[in-house]
């Protein structure tokens, strides 16, 4: 009888199943107690609220046992308490009260610290981590600071290892958001990692103190003999080749350029890049069979029914030997533990449960680090996990053969549909979560994982393997073995580029919400167990639960339908992009327009398109963009239109350049040739259009003819596309970078239709802009500057003063965020910024 099924109860009047996998319980308090601190103010309340849960909880749970009573509730509250503490130490930064980092951002700094985990080298800087931290600088000091900085270091520098000890002169800074609604919060995922700054410094500038101390030698050993394999991949191989191997044996993945990283996504082999569940797994495999099959040689070991149990003590050791060649990323972490678990079984001769040994290892990662709980590797591989785990208790009947396969053919078969279905599982379970965080999902993944996974998981990886240990014992054959491995790997990159070639291999998605995604796995569950024979008896519950659960979701669909498309106000949003301008619009009726993308000068570093504005559209429901204006073709405007118009349906591009031949420039116009984005030219376009229910947009400058446009005032920001926006006598102006000079041409172009309600600063508050006559031919009630704060100087003191003159409200992008705009049916018009309130 299965335990779960035995009426029997304990002296103390308990069900036997109560507790039947006692981790699941335990964990999922300890969880409630580790999301519920994350929402405290300060770790210090949360320690007087926590500690004596915890202490009564404990002290009550002692009583019931001793006095052999059921202890039900006792438990579950201890380690929602012990959850909460856990958290507590995360909840603020380290630093000292005094603030040392914040008054340090204006000077430059003497830095003396130790480097903390394996640096990472990059083409033109290299990356690591600084504890245990002393700074000095004009504004005093030595500053003990705890906790850790990020360091970035410039040019050519030593070469560091993990534990040295160096002196650094440069700058430090806080972590900074883009404060958009819904964005990403950088500064608290770079504080769950417990780094609460960052460090930039040109490499001259650093000096090693100290090598690393006999504590880290160790740790730089594997670091130097990481980077010794990963010089030998690239001497043997190159390009993608070289990259994807260095990925799956030494864990570094920085040489993997984006296009390949897109065709592992669009393929949906993305999972076989990050060393995790898959490839541990694959040689703890490989490690217990080779070692059982030479036991079997040993007749003490075999009377004794010892060699599985010693085959898993040595296995062990190959699996925390890769996981520390592999760089020990969080995943890795989270596979090692789940394998020890499991190896652990073996060796005591425990029945195995699949569940709780998935939440013991949750469990141990969440103790040691409370935040890892909201890391998306954490949730999709203890989503993929569970969602096999559960897919197995479902179909085991399936899976399960009647009877022993007698023949090869059968027994292929059976092996296939078996992995088709995990795969089935895995995909499905981290669905919701891949299009939550990455708005794509990949059609294919079932069948090119059939192919992939054995290709490179069960081929290429112990290949890459048995190279990495001949190279730590002979120089000449290591590099043989190495591009033995690289021939094999080839035709599977060749195979995933086919895949993610396929134009139904893949789909984007807007950003699905957690109450989505929590409904979407709760009716995957409730079916699940519905056509399950054991819970019959419960069915009519599921259905209703199930039928509950569509309601919700058919409420939350007609919400965002009346909101995206049934909306009757008109709204404007200035995103934060740092130093650039994006504005969306969206007008009554649910049409939209972008006006401007942002953007960094290289998008290889940061892809102000990828990173910020398709994030906000998706969160948004919005795919498909009506009108992209692009003022002029500046960087920090255009550069976050590119992947926009790649990846979303725009229907119309308005732009006034000629003449313009960087590189940026070239795609943008490669990308609408492309994609056969309608471009009509500027000469052409209507200078009022007017949208539903009375919104109208204008272009007010520059000349429509090509010879005469911009003549007097020469240069790209001088030739913006200025747009005034107006819905029920309120108005937006959005002047572009326009300077002084061009100002004058405006006033005397379109004077009596620049007054606007909202102005959005010219050229982000520049001295060279924004002159007076300007400033009271538009006499704005509300002026926002599009900046980022110590840039350059921007906004100009002298400019922020002129507007606060003519009586304007001054909102800035770097102080308040994000400010949106919205204007209703009756003319009423709210102006809300991300930060600070109305």
């Amino acid at each position: 009888m299965d335990p779960a099924e035995n009426p029997k109860r304990t002296p103390g009047n308990q069900p036997d199943h109560f507790y039947h996998r006692p981790l699941l319980p335990l964990l999922l308090a300890f969880i409630a107690g580790i999301v519920l601190a994350r929402f405290f103010p300060s770790s210090e309340l949360l320690y007087r609220l926590a500690i004596p849960f915890a202490a009564g909880a404990a002290v009550c749970l002692l009583y019931l046992l001793a006095r052999s009573k059921p202890a039900r509730l006792s438990p579950l509250v201890l380690f929602f308490a012990l959850g909460g503490l856990a958290h507590a130490p995360w909840q603020a930064p380290f630093f000292p009260p005094d603030g040392a980092l914040s008054h340090l951002e204006a000077d430059y700094a003497n830095i003396r610290a130790t480097i903390t985990g394996p640096p990472q080298s990059q083409s033109f800087r290299t990356k690591c981590i600084l504890d245990d931290l002393t700074v000095e600088s004009k504004a005093g000091g030595p500053h003990s600071l705890q906790g850790r900085i990020q360091a970035a270091f410039y040019g050519d520098c030593p070469e560091l290892l993990p534990g040295d000890r160096v002196a650094v002169h440069g700058r430090l800074r806080e972590f900074r958001n883009f404060n958009n609604p819904g964005g990403f919060d950088y500064r608290r995922f770079m504080a769950d990692r417990n780094i609460w700054g960052a460090l930039y410094a040109e490499g001259k500038y650093v000096d090693i103190l100290s090598p690393s101390n006999a504590r880290d030698k160790v740790f730089s050993g594997i670091h130097c003999f990481r980077n010794r394999l990963d010089g030998l991949i690239e001497q043997v191989s190159s390009g993608e080749t070289a990259s994807v191997l260095s990925a799956l044996i030494v864990g570094k993945k920085d040489g993997i350029d984006p296009e390949l990283r897109e065709a592992f996504n669009r393929s949906g082999a993305s999972h076989l890049l990050a060393i995790s569940g898959l490839h541990v797994g694959i040689v703890a495999t490989c490690a217990f069979f080779l070692f059982k099959w030479l036991l079997s040689w040993c007749p003490p070991l075999l009377l004794r029914g010892w060699a599985g149990k010693c085959a898993a003590l040595l296995t062990i050791f190959p699996v925390v030997a890769y996981g520390m060649l592999s760089g020990m990323s969080p995943s890795t972490q989270r596979a090692m533990i789940m394998v020890l678990v499991f190896l652990a079984a073996l060796i005591r001769d425990k029945p195995y449960d699949p569940a709780n040994t998935l939440a013991a290892a949750a469990l141990c990662i969440l103790a040691v680090r409370p935040p890892g709980l909201f890391s998306v590797s954490f949730q999709l591989s203890f989503a993929a996990v569970s969602a096999i785990f559960f897919g197995l208790y479902l179909f085991s009947g399936v899976l399960r053969p009647a009877g022993p396969p007698v023949c090869p053919a059968a027994r292929l078969a059976y092996r296939i549909r078996a992995f088709m279905l995990i795969s089935v599982f895995a995909i499905g379970g981290t669905l919701p979560l891949v299009l939550h965080y990455f708005n794509q999902a990949a059609i294919t993944g079932v069948f090119s994982n059939l192919i992939l996974v054995p290709w490179i998981g069960f081929v290429v990886v112990p290949a890459g393997l048995v190279s990495a240990g001949v190279s730590a014992f002979s120089s000449a054959f290591g590099p043989w073995c190495f591009s033995l491995a690289a021939q094999i790997l080839q035709p599977a990159i060749s195979l995933v580029h086919t895949f993610a070639g396929l134009p139904f291999g893949a789909f984007r998605t807007v950003t699905p919400t957690v109450l989505e995604a929590g409904c979407a796995y709760a009716i995957a569950a409730c079916g699940g167990l519905m056509f399950f024979r054991r819970y019959q008896q419960d069915r009519k519950l599921l259905f209703i639960i199930i039928c509950a659960l569509v309601i919700i979701i058919a409420a939350d669909a007609g919400y965002w339908l009346n909101r995206r498309f049934f909306h009757t106000d008109l709204r404007a949003t200035v995103l934060d992009v740092g130093q650039g301008h994006a504005s969306l619009l969206e007008f009554p009726g649910g049409r939209t327009m972008l006006i401007d993308g942002g953007g960094f000068s290289d998008n290889s570093v940061f892809d102000v398109g990828a990173r910020i504005m398709a994030p906000y559209l998706w969160q948004n429901k919005i795919r498909n963009i009506d009108t992209v204006v692009l003022s002029h073709p500046d960087a920090d405007h255009l550069n976050g239109l590119l992947f926009i118009l790649e990846k979303f349906r725009v229907r119309r591009v308005i732009s006034a350049y000629t003449d313009a031949q960087s590189a940026a420039c070239q795609q943008f116009d490669r990308i609408i040739r492309d994609r056969q984005i309608p471009h009509p030219d500027f000469e052409r376009i209507r200078r009022t259009n007017r949208i539903n229910d009375g919104a109208e947009i204008r272009i007010l400058y520059p000349e429509q003819n090509r010879k005469t446009r911009c003549a007097k005032c020469p240069g790209t920001n001088n030739c913006s596309i200025v747009v005034k926006v107006s819905y029920r006598d309120r108005s937006v102006l959005f002047p572009g970078d326009l300077e002084k000079c061009a100002e004058s041409e405006l006033i005397k172009q379109a004077a009596r239709d620049m007054d606007a309600d909202i102005l959005i600063a010219p050229h982000h508050g520049s001295k060279s802009s924004s002159g007076r006559d300007f400033i009271a031919a538009v006499d704005p009630d509300t002026v926002i500057i599009p900046v980022r704060q110590s840039y350059q100087g921007l906004p100009s003191p002298e400019v922020v003063e002129r507007y606060r003159q003519q009586g304007s409200r001054v909102l800035r992008t770097d102080i308040h965020g994000a400010v949106r705009i919205g204007i209703d049916s009756g003319g009423g018009m709210e102006i809300q910024p991300t930060i600070g309130g109305k």
